[in-house]
């Protein structure tokens, strides 16, 4: 009787048991379920965020993307670029997205603030947002061909960490010097050679006699003269437009005409310079010494060096000086007597300069007619000439002028001139 008892009273206790644990699982699956339905609600709200965004920075890109400041009507100008909504089409997610941008004009410098936003609803109908800002400046694309543009008549500066007015085809000779050996006409090895501060650009030393290749000396083959002297850098071009027609600001950008003999003379006007048998300054040019190699040369590169006064200024007037070819009698060129000779058998020197003329007072670098106290710090590079027919017998000549340069309407460079010889009234 007892035994029975006991097993009447165990089956009761297993069944509540049961009860309660099957509460308890029913529960957990509730929270299981809602833990499933909140993992894939964030994931389908970070999905559209990743795809709002996205499209937000293209929206953006394709601001900044335009390709010309005027006019409104382009589409892909700057002055295009305005306040917008609109939807986007072709995403697959369960909602729609509307892109809008807000644009605020600024002025000093020009320019547009830019906000993108991208709105949606998500699958609680709970309203999401995406914003980004940014500023569009009025920056002419244009211009960054000027960062490829290979430069008329004017040398780029050069890597390795030289001064810009050294040459670039100087060698590295090390203990921080470069030696270069300035041309010599009719031969493509001369026998001078300097030696030259790679930080501040001055000669400190001027060899003769080195009859060894440039690219082959080294600092042991200078070692007598890499300190003898201390001199001040003069280089430029000389180019040519020697057509019967007058020149153009278009023809002193770009001279195509043959190059003519010629040396460069530099006449000191400033004291203390060295005096003979040491010279005060040595110039060499590039120039062709016959009609041969003229035909293959359109430019011609010339180099001075100023032997410094105790001061280390220098003042002086650079010319050109016309030289014939050999192997046509040797005769040379002749410079116009004066502003109104229009002689065509003569020529003109014109001087490239953003000078409007030879009374307005500019810099040493802006190439005026004569220098004054240049300074060892400063050596000069790009004073560069034009050489002009002289007139067409009938009208004389005049050098071709040019206005500043204005890349917003595609004029990247200003190749202004003033007369340079005959010497201006």
């Amino acid at each position: 009787m007892t035994s029975t008892r006991a097993r009447r009273a165990s089956r009761g206790t297993s069944l509540v048991e049961a009860l309660v644990a099957l509460a308890v699982m029913a529960f957990g699956m509730l929270a299981v379920a809602g833990i499933q339905a909140t993992l894939r609600g964030n994931a389908d709200v970070s999905k559209q965020r990743s795809e709002a965004v996205r499209i937000a920075q293209e929206a953006m890109e394709s601001v900044r993307a335009f390709s010309a400041i005027d006019p409104a009507e382009d589409p892909q100008s700057y002055a295009a670029i305005a306040s917008r909504s609109e939807p986007v089409a072709g995403y697959t997610t369960n909602t729609t997205f509307t892109v809008s941008q807000a644009v605020v004009a600024r002025t000093n410098p020009d320019r547009k603030e830019l906000q993108v936003r991208v709105d949606w609803t998500d699958r609680n109908g709970e309203a999401q947002r995406v914003e980004l800002n940014s500023i569009v400046g009025a920056n002419d694309p244009r211009v960054s061909l000027l960062l490829r543009a290979r430069p008329r008549g004017i040398p780029v500066r050069q890597p390795g960490g030289r001064h810009p007015s050294i040459p670039p085809q100087s060698v590295g000779i090390g203990g921080g010097l470069s030696v270069f050996k300035p041309p010599a006409p009719g031969t493509d090895n001369g026998s001078i050679a300097w030696v030259i501060n790679n930080l501040s650009g001055m000669i400190v030393g001027i060899c003769d006699s080195v009859t060894t290749r440039q690219e082959d000396l080294t600092a042991i083959d200078l070692e007598a003269c890499s300190d003898n002297t201390t001199a001040q850098l003069l280089s430029g071009f000389v180019r040519f437009s020697t057509g019967t027609a007058q020149p153009t600001a278009a023809d002193a950008e770009n001279p195509t005409s043959n190059a003519l003999n010629l040396s460069i003379s530099l006449a000191l006007t400033s004291s203390g310079h060295p005096t003979p048998p040491t010279p005060d300054h040595f110039c060499f040019t590039s120039a062709p010494v016959d009609s041969v190699e003229a035909a293959l040369v359109t430019v011609v590169r010339y180099y001075c060096a100023v032997i410094s006064n105790a001061s280390r200024i220098w003042s002086g007037l650079s010319t050109v000086v016309p030289a014939g070819f050999i192997d046509t009698g040797n005769v040379p060129w002749v410079i116009s007597a004066n502003a109104a000779d229009a002689d065509a058998s003569r020529y003109r020197v014109c001087r490239y300069t953003p000078a409007n003329n030879d009374a307005q007072v500019i810099p040493n670098r802006l190439h005026p007619r004569s220098y004054t106290n240049v300074t060892a710090s400063q050596p000069l590079t790009n004073q560069n000439f034009l050489v002009i027919r002289g007139g067409d017998d009938a009208v004389a000549h005049q050098c071709p002028t040019d206005v500043a340069a204005d890349p917003l309407s595609g004029d990247f460079v200003n190749s202004n001139t003033l007369v340079h010889q005959p010497a201006p009234p």
